[in-house]
């Protein structure tokens, strides 16, 4: 307002004429941009809809495609309307072939979110199937930031609408508030629910998980074998659980771990056990060239689970939903474990023990937040040019009492630093 009064005492009344012909296009520009994720999401709310096992997201989902479809209209009629008012600004709107292109857009760019920390290492990784529950978690997950995405251009768009001068300005401005408090209410609902989500499908995912596993493990039980094995703990969990509410503590863990999970069995590794804020894997070999790849798995998973922490969870929950912000410090190592079925029944307990699963235990406690330890052995199987990302951590011998069995000498660690 100020910047229109100096322009209409310079310059007069042509020049605030022109002031507000760029902010009327402005407006329809951004009118332009939220009708197209309106139909973006018209086109993948009945796909969403159908494919959900949830009775409540499914009601929820419905009743927001109701509203979606109406705000879609709403906007419609604003746009038509400024281009009959204002024809002479010659105002671009976007067609129809276009909404499809920008959902396939909107799509795609989910997708390469997902998958965004592993294109680098490609080679390492194939692509495996998700397990439904685990498919359906993602769809559910695209939603939520979709959804807050569209709560952001609809306050964009008002902003920039009570700042344009135009007329039946009131109406307007009534119906985009309306659409707005749709979007409000259906990210309110997405961070209400995503507990009860996470409890009706998170069972699945972890069961799946383990039994892969533990599928494994029952065909070398009782037996010793060579492993990368892989400790990732979740950073200041006992703070978190002395002053979140319980039910925002759960959703953390169980996002933290499926995230670990989903890139752990991504890289061919095994989930061995969840225990407490940490997750514990393992990545199997037979000779000397598969233990060198599966070290390099381990250790690119490790890089992608702190890229995911941050660029998945964090981007999700932290930034936008105000949980508190997740780190995670990760300790690798290789050595013979031996395989250990507890009991004789084909169902009993197993796990692996062993000298390599002390020491990346301990290794795991010494480490910073997102970044990585090795132990001597995993280091050693490294090409120079990974191993420069890391340094050798000097420790006094009193508080470091590793020996490497096969040399008797101080067991070395050794910490990322990229």
């Amino acid at each position: 307002m100020i910047l229109l009064n100096i322009f209409h005492v310079n310059t007069g009344n042509g020049m605030i004429q022109k002031i507000n012909d760029y902010q009327i296009k402005n407006l329809v520009k951004y009118l332009d941009k939220t009708l197209l994720l309106e139909n973006a999401a018209l086109k993948r709310l009945p796909t969403q809809i159908n494919e959900t096992s949830l009775d409540e997201v499914k009601q929820r989902m419905i009743q927001h495609l109701k509203h979606t479809f109406n705000q879609k209209n709403k906007l419609e009629q604003i746009i038509f309307e400024f281009k009959e008012k204002y024809e002479y600004l010659d105002l671009v709107t976007t067609n129809t072939s276009i909404v499809s292109n920008t959902n396939n857009a909107k799509e795609n760019s989910f997708q390469t979110s997902e998958k965004r920390s592993y294109t680098k290492n490609e080679n390492l990784i194939d692509d495996i199937a998700p397990f439904p529950e685990q498919a359906e978690f993602a769809k559910i997950k695209q939603d939520y930031i979709i959804e807050y995405d569209e709560l952001v251009a609809y306050e964009t768009l008002i902003q920039i609408a009570e700042m344009t001068e135009f007329e039946d300005k009131g109406a307007v401005m009534k119906l985009l508030n309306e659409s707005k408090q749709e979007e409000e209410l259906m990210v309110y609902w997405f961070q209400l629910h995503a507990p009860i989500v996470l409890d009706n499908l998170w069972p699945k995912m972890i069961n799946n998980a383990m039994k892969r596993s533990q599928a494994f493990l029952m065909d070398h039980k009782n037996s010793k074998m060579g492993l990368i094995i892989m400790y990732a703990d979740l950073v200041g969990s006992t703070k978190m659980s002395m002053t979140l509410p319980i039910k925002d503590l759960v959703l953390l863990i169980r996002a933290f771990t499926h995230e670990l999970s989903n890139v752990i069995e991504r890289y061919h590794g095994y989930i061995l056990k969840y225990s407490g804020d940490a997750v514990i894997s393992f990545f199997p070999y037979v000779d000397k060239d598969t233990k060198y790849n599966s070290c390099t798995r381990a250790i690119e998973c490790a890089k992608s689970i702190i890229e995911a922490i941050k660029k998945e969870i964090n981007s999700i929950l932290s930034e936008k939903y105000n949980y508190p912000e997740l780190q995670v410090k990760i300790g690798i190592d290789e050595g013979e474990n031996a395989i250990i079925q507890y009991g004789y029944e084909k169902n009993s307990p197993i796990d692996i023990l062993g000298y390599c699963m002390n020491i990346v235990s301990k290794i795991t406690s010494l480490t910073a937040p997102n970044s990585i330890s090795l132990g001597e052995n995993a280091f050693m199987l490294l090409e120079e040019e990974t191993q420069v990302d890391f340094l050798m951590l000097s420790m006094p011998e009193s508080n470091w009492k590793y020996i490497n069995p096969d040399t008797n000498t101080h067991y070395t660690i050794y910490r990322s630093f990229l």
